[in-house]
């Protein structure tokens, strides 16, 4: 059962005062002998906590079991990132070795201490006894205790014995091949040299930003920055064809071993917890609840993409065809995993009359970050102030920003901007909540005004740098980024939750992306356009009108061909978390790519050793991209019929009802308080294009 949430966070109900503790806690500049023994603190500070708790005597309450765990939540989380986000950002190999190691540690450590007997029986001790005492808890006390001993459960603390102790030794070496797979990741510097030539299509800021190899060559390297502009717009197949085999290779021999021993590890865990795979154990704690809720979700969408996507495929072979004519070169018939974004490209520049580098040149980011800053201050009611001089800054390209509410000029949080590549540094675009905001004090029943530790979070991304006498230009595809990405930013700083353990992105995993999917929206809108754009040499002028149309009109272009390679991702995803590859992981993801994406694997490589969602968290749960852009859809037409995007008050409705419970309360809950009707599921496909508007 599923307590009711605290009127606190419904929507319309009175604000309870929460004022937040200023101090930031992290410490984000340590060396490696610093961050070893910060490690080796943080695991005496829970053994401690952990030996105080089972060896209390007498009577067990809330104060003596419950409260020192949760306490022990909110003391760790600006700890342990201190410890274990430096592996992601960076510059020193040295103190990124000594992260990873204290990560690798510390999650062992957690392994050992979720399996404590002692502690377990403490908790179903203490609950026990408030049932037969009847004593009632505040809602989301009482949802802590009861996710308590639920997690207790799924990590087999009912076993005992020799499958107890198999249990433990499991745990600790996925987690250790999680950890060597994403510091793989993130350590690789493949690259190619090619020479200008080779670059053909390319604009010259581009190949002049790029490193200098021998005899007069440029590097081509699979980040972002130089990975995603070479596919789209060089000229040149064969380039384009040996980095798309560079990138389908990527960490192959190093990380395919990982993957596949991962995957037996978890699939012998569920089993020893009688779950019949390790998709069904996953999917116990998350809004689809069993597997067969995301194949019906995917056997109903799938059959509907194809024939739109066919139709799509059509129409990107032609414009193949009629380019190489054009080229004087051979057609192959077909459209390789080389060419879609190059077609893709294509087509939009001739249809809509789109230049991706023309269109760079209206999205400075300075330009573009002020707009955001802008929107996001005036739909949430908030004000960001740039931090002077901030301490504890890993790189000089980080900013550092205070955010107050704007009525009632309260301090809630900071966040950090990291936005720029470099070597060592994580290689796509995430936001790490640093310390979680929540109450000082976890008490069992709701103590106004309560004192909090503040939340900060931080957004990591790879967006091109400055480069000679242009500053940093975005593609629109970064624009869309930075807005879904900053979305989880306010899901951190907005949180009013009072346990560490719901506080901000704490959701159901197939709900978490939906509040930033839901922002992307915004990108693709002739206000907000107009509001962050401005010509880089004068800012004074934003799209002209003809391209930003033209930019929202092509906003749905293959739009069926995009969303079947989320559903070949997430199928991938599911399949290898639901039983045994005979054939292994390289030939299930080149069967399935072509079979559900339409697209063919033709570089070979097997694209799941650099899939790091499948060995970061998303571990069958990357199907939730899809589940909850349904409900992301929905909550944007409650902006679009206000008749004003950037309204205050459906703003305060959002940020009340599903920014700020976190996982207080269920995400189908939050979005029917937030739509204050059922959801509509046909507004996702309305939102593709793919179905007419209602």
């Amino acid at each position: 059962s599923i307590p009711a949430k605290s009127s606190s966070h419904r929507y319309g109900s009175p604000q309870i005062a929460m004022p937040s503790s200023r101090e930031n806690k992290l410490r984000l500049t340590l060396g490696a002998e610093e961050i070893t023994t910060l490690t080796d603190e943080a695991i005496v500070r829970m053994t401690a906590v952990g030996d105080e708790v089972a060896a209390v005597i007498g009577e067990r309450t809330f104060e003596n079991t419950i409260a020192p765990f949760a306490r022990l939540d909110r003391e760790l989380s600006p700890i342990i990132s201190s410890c274990d986000f430096a592996m992601h950002v960076s510059s020193d190999e040295a103190i990124r070795n000594a992260s990873c190691e204290a990560d690798e540690k510390l999650r062992k450590f957690s392994v050992d201490f979720s399996m404590r007997q002692d502690i377990y029986h403490a908790v179903l001790q203490y609950e026990k006894k408030r049932e037969t005492d009847g004593v009632t808890l505040a809602p989301e006390a009482a949802r802590y205790v009861e996710k308590t001993l639920l997690d207790f459960n799924r990590d087999g603390l009912q076993l005992e014995g020799v499958k107890r102790d198999r249990l433990i030794e499991l745990k600790k070496l996925v987690s250790e091949k999680e950890v060597m797979f994403q510091k793989n990741q993130n350590e690789d510097n493949s690259k190619m040299a090619v020479s200008r030539e080779d670059l053909e299509g390319m604009p010259e800021d581009f190949i002049d930003g790029l490193a200098d190899a021998e005899d007069g060559k440029k590097y081509l390297t699979l980040k972002y920055p130089d990975l995603l502009p070479a596919m789209q717009k060089c000229k040149r197949e064969e380039t384009r064809k040996a980095l798309d085999k560079l990138r389908s290779g990527q960490c192959e021999e190093v990380n395919t071993p990982l993957l596949e021993d991962a995957l037996r590890l978890r699939a012998e865990i569920a089993e020893i917890l009688g779950y019949e795979t390790h998709a069904d154990f996953q999917l116990e704690i998350r809004m689809s609840k069993k597997s067969a809720a995301v194949y019906e979700m995917y056997d109903k969408l799938i059959p509907r993409l194809i024939p739109p996507a066919n139709e799509e495929l059509a129409v990107l072979k032609a414009l193949k065809e009629q380019e190489k004519a054009e080229r004087g070169e051979a057609f192959d018939g077909k459209l390789n995993s080389w060419d879609f974004n190059y077609y893709h490209t294509l087509l939009k520049q001739r249809k809509y009359t789109i230049d991706e580098d023309e269109v760079r040149t209206y999205f400075p980011l300075a330009k573009v970050q002020a707009g955001l800053i802008e929107a996001y201050q005036t739909i949430l009611s908030l004000v960001f102030t740039k931090v002077d001089n901030p301490k504890e800054i890993w790189h000089p390209d980080v900013e550092m920003y205070e955010v107050t509410d704007a009525a009632s000029k309260d301090f809630m949080g900071y966040f950090y901007l990291d936005l720029f590549p470099r070597d060592g540094k994580y290689g796509h675009a995430a936001v790490f909540g640093l310390q979680c905001g929540c109450d000082d004090e976890p008490t069992p029943q709701i103590v106004e005004g309560a004192m909090r530790q503040c939340p900060i979070a931080a957004m990591v991304a790879n967006f091109s740098k400055p480069s000679k006498g242009k500053p940093s230009l975005l593609k629109h595809g970064e624009v869309v980024t930075f807005f879904h990405e900053f979305g989880h930013v306010m899901h951190q700083v907005c949180t009013t939750a009072r346990y560490a353990k719901f506080a901000g992105t704490a959701t159901e995993r197939d709900f978490v992306e939906a509040p930033s999917q839901m922002l992307e929206n915004w990108c693709f809108e002739e206000e907000p356009l107009r509001r962050m754009s401005g010509l880089y040499t004068d800012d004074s002028q934003p799209l002209p009108d003809k391209l930003l149309k033209s930019m929202i009109e092509a906003k749905n272009l293959n739009s069926a061909l995009m969303n079947l390679r989320q559903a070949f991702f997430g199928k991938f995803d599911m399949r290898i978390h639901s039983g045994s590859i005979p054939k292994g992981t390289a030939a299930l993801w080149s069967e399935l790519r072509e079979s559900v994406s339409l697209i063919p694997n033709s570089s070979g490589g097997n694209g799941a050793a650099s899939f790091g969602h499948i060995m970061g968290g998303y571990d069958a749960g990357y199907y939730g991209y899809l589940w909850s852009e349904v409900f992301s859809a929905d909550m944007f037409t409650v902006f679009k019929n206000s008749g004003n995007l950037f309204s205050p008050e459906v703003g305060a409705r959002y940020r009340k009802c599903i920014l700020e419970p976190g996982g207080t309360t269920d995400g189908l809950k939050m979005v029917q308080d937030f739509l204050q009707r059922d959801l509509d599921p046909d507004a996702f496909l309305v939102s593709c294009g793919l179905l007419p508007s209602k």
